[in-house]
C-alpha cells in the first residue's frame, strides 16, 4: 500500500501526463510506476527506496545522489517533504535550478512531518505558491517557480566543524540531512571517550553519518581499514569529504543496512539510527544486531553505544556469549560485545 503522501500525490497524477517530471525522495519503492508520466526520472537521497525502485521500475531512470544534476531540465517536479526543514531549503533550491523557466515545483508530505511550513520554503523561488489538495492528514503544495534562480552548489551547503575528542583532533564535514547536522551527538561523544580500542585491521563504521566515528577511528590507529556505511546519499557524500580532510584512506559504502557491505572485520563500531515518534522504531538496529555475526571474525568485537531506554542489552545477549557495558550515563549505555553465539 502506498504511503499518505503518496495517496494524496495520486489524487493529482493528471499534472505528470504531459512533460518531464522529476520524482525527489519518494517514500515508496513502487510510487513511480503508478503514476501515468510520459517522461519520469527519480531522484534518491535514499540507497533502500532507490535500490527497491530501479529494480521494480525499468521504464524511469533513477538516481542516487547527495545532489541532482542541474544540466538536466525538466518541466515540473515534486519533493516529497523530509524530517530537516534545512534538508528541505536545500532540495528546493537544488531541484529549482533543475527546472526550465515557470517550470511547476511541487511539495507533498504528512502535517506532522512539517509540511505545513511548505509555503514560506517556496517562496524562495516562487511569487505563487497554492495549497491544491489536502488529505490523509497530509497536504499537497504546488509553486511556479518565477524567480531568479541561483546556480546551485552544493559546496555552498557544507558545514566543516573541529573535532577534539579523547585526544583526537580532526575536521568533519556535514550537510543538512545527515544526523546531529554540524555538530558531533552526545551518543557519540560517550562511545568516543570510552577507552575504546581500535584494533589494527579492518574495522567498520556502521550508520557513519557525517563520518564522525570512522575519521576517528583511522586518526587513532593509522594501520586500521575503515570502512563506512549508510543509507544517505549525504552522509556517504560527507564521509568522503572528512576523510579527504583528514587526509584518510577509506571506504565508504551506500547500503541499506548491511547488504552491500562485503568480507570481515575484526570490530565494529555504531551508535545505531533509530526512530522515535508515536512509537520507538528500532528495525533497522534490531536487523543489525541479528545480522552482525556474520560480518566478524572469529574473535571479532561490536562496540555500540545506545539510548540507555532502548533495550539492546537483551538483543545482544541472544548473539554475543560476552556482553560487556563499559560506561553509562543517565541517557546513554555504551557496550562491548564479543564472541559471537
Amino acid at each position: 500500500m502506498l504511503s499518505a503522501p503518496s495517496q494524496l500525490l495520486m489524487r493529482s497524477q493528471d499534472v505528470f501526463q504531459t512533460g518531464k517530471w522529476l520524482l525527489v525522495n519518494p517514500t515508496d519503492s513502487h510510487i513511480s510506476t503508478q503514476l501515468d508520466s510520459s517522461e519520469l526520472h527519480v531522484f534518491h537521497q535514499y540507497f533502500d527506496v532507490y535500490q527497491t525502485s530501479s529494480a521494480q521500475d525499468r521504464s524511469s531512470s533513477h538516481l542516487f545522489a547527495a545532489s541532482y544534476p542541474t544540466d538536466a531540465k525538466f518541466d515540473g517536479a515534486v519533493i516529497y517533504m523530509p524530517k530537516s526543514k534545512d534538508q528541505a531549503k536545500m532540495l528546493i533550491a537544488n531541484v529549482a535550478a533543475c527546472l526550465k523557466a515557470d517550470g511547476d515545483l511541487l511539495l507533498v508530505g504528512e502535517n506532522k512531518g512539517g509540511v505545513k511550513s511548505a509555503a514560506k520554503l517556496l517562496e524562495t523561488v516562487s511569487t505563487q505558491v497554492n495549497k491544491i489538495d489536502s488529505a490523509r492528514h497530509c497536504a499537497l503544495y504546488a509553486a511556479k517557480v518565477d524567480k531568479e534562480i541561483k546556480p546551485f552548489e552544493l559546496q555552498s551547503w557544507q558545514k566543516t566543524f573541529d573535532i577534539s575528542e579523547a585526544g583526537v583532533q580532526y575536521k568533519v564535514c556535514s550537510l543538512p540531512g545527515v544526523f546531529n547536522h554540524g555538530a558531533v551527538d552526545n551518543g557519540t561523544k560517550i562511545l568516543l571517550n570510552s577507552d575504546i580500542e581500535v584494533p589494527n585491521g579492518r574495522i567498520l563504521d556502521f550508520g557513519c553519518g557525517a563520518g564522525v566515528i570512522g575519521c576517528f577511528l583511522g586518526m587513532k590507529n593509522p594501520k586500521s581499514k575503515v570502512v563506512m556505511s549508510d543509507v544517505s546519499a549525504l552522509a556517504i557524500h560527507c564521509s568522503k569529504e572528512s576523510a579527504r580532510l583528514n587526509n584518510l584512506e577509506v571506504e565508504v559504502v551506500a547500503s541499506n543496512g548491511l547488504s552491500e557491505l562485503q568480507g570481515k572485520f575484526v570490530s565494529v563500531f555504531t551508535n545505531p539510527p533509530f526512530h522515535t515518534g508515536i512509537q520507538t522504531d528500532y528495525s533497522v538496529s534490531e536487523t543489525f544486531i541479528s545480522q552482525i555475526k556474520q560480518y566478524l571474525v572469529q574473535d571479532g568485537s561490536l562496540n555500540l553505544v545506545a539510548n540507555k531506554f532502548l533495550r539492546y542489552s537483551e538483543l545482544l545477549e541472544k548473539r554475543f556469549k560476552l556482553v560487556t557495558l563499559i560506561k553509562q550515563t543517565t541517557q546513554f549505555s555504551v557496550y562491548l560485545c564479543s564472541r559471537v553465539k
